[in-house]
């Protein structure tokens, strides 16, 4: 066990001393020559989202009062007295803030990731140290939180690197891993945490990405796990056979990434030309501009 541990963390400071780390913890580069390297989540992240635009339809409709539950009709009622008060101006306005509606839900959510990352970080790394664990939250971060310690303490035998910048100099790509932890099945395996509705694949290429930057120490990851934490007690599912969404509990979710890390890991290689090629048109029509 200590072997490995030690294996493990001298390849952690092998990468580090290859790339620095900007501050704001997004941007990497290469030490060596000092060029730019792509990051991992932003890379995986280009996968197509289908649902985004249905989601974004469904989010201004509701600001503007439809609900997809027939007795709720409080906030189409506000909006159809507040319509016969106001002028054709004011009218826009009121779309305007309809169509951004998306948006500011999209910012929200980011904020309560941001405050559960930090605490699961605190968390793993006092873990890790052995030392006094944070206490849980009591707002909305309460909830998973706690699921969280209860799956943690149920499948992780211990922790080994918590918020760990990893990175493969030579594929010109960097990024930051929440965990690595070895669990009680006798598997080491990348631990991934998101704060979100539902688990997109993109994560399964953006994991292997991540157990790519360890294959050149010979470090044998055998698994890739992503744990989705509720940020609401309740969420919408859709009843196909009623056809109309439904609440039901929200839970944490735990997947272990089913997709052979082989092809997972070569689909990701095959996108940092791609990503590279998108930065490069982005750059040009900023230059343009």
């Amino acid at each position: 066990m200590n072997d490995l541990i030690t294996k493990i963390r001298e390849a952690a400071i092998d990468m580090l001393k290859k790339v620095e780390f900007e501050e704001d913890g997004h941007t990497y580069k290469r030490v060596s020559d000092g060029k730019w390297l792509q990051g991992v989540s932003e890379v995986s992240s280009i996968i197509p989202k289908d649902w985004l635009s249905a989601w974004g339809a469904k989010e201004a409709v509701k600001f503007l009062g439809y609900s997809d539950y027939p007795e709720d009709t409080e906030r189409a009622e506000d909006i159809l007295k507040l319509i016969k008060d106001i002028d054709l101006l004011h009218y826009q306005s009121l779309l305007k803030d309809a169509k951004g509606a998306s948006f500011r839900k999209s910012k929200e959510a980011l904020i309560d990731g941001k405050r559960g990352h930090e605490w699961l970080e605190t968390y793993v790394k006092a873990k890790i140290r052995e030392q006094e664990l944070p206490i849980i939250p009591e707002d909305n971060l309460k909830r998973p939180c706690e699921q969280f310690v209860e799956w943690a303490e149920k499948e992780i035998d211990y922790w080994i690197l918590s918020e760990a910048r990893v990175a493969y100099p030579d594929k010109e790509y960097a990024g930051t891993l929440d965990a690595l932890a070895m669990m009680k099945s006798g598997k080491l395996a990348i631990v991934d945490f998101k704060f979100a509705s539902h688990i997109s694949e993109d994560y399964y290429l953006q994991t292997a990405g991540y157990q790519h930057t360890f294959d050149p120490y010979e470090i044998p990851i055998e698994q890739r796990i992503i744990v989705r934490l509720p940020k609401t007690l309740e969420k919408d599912e859709w009843d196909k056979k009623e056809r109309k969404y439904k609440k039901v509990p929200n839970n944490i979710e735990i997947k272990i990434v089913d997709t052979p890390y082989d092809f997972d890991r070569d689909t990701f290689l095959h996108m940092l030309p791609v990503k590279k090629w998108i930065n490069y048109l982005t750059k040009n029509a900023n230059a343009k501009m």
